[in-house]
């Protein structure tokens, strides 16, 4: 019995820093989304281009756990 209880104890504790980690993966893509309202004109095209793939690719991540 107390094996079989540290186990679920460990399971949750498991679970909740998965969770955790999601939250804290969310915050940081919304956080970072907010750079991204406005790139200053002076920005040259390849950083554009890679800030708008981390943007594309923040999205997508932002989808898959919205459909989660």
């Amino acid at each position: 019995m107390e094996n079989n209880l540290s186990s679920l104890t460990l399971e949750k504790i498991e679970h909740e820093l998965q969770q955790m980690n999601i939250n804290l993966a969310e915050a940081n893509d919304i956080a970072m989304l907010g750079v991204f309202k406005a790139m200053p004109p002076e920005l040259d095209d390849d950083s554009r281009k890679a800030l708008g793939l981390l943007r594309d690719k923040m999205m997508k991540r932002a989808r898959v756990r919205a459909d989660a």
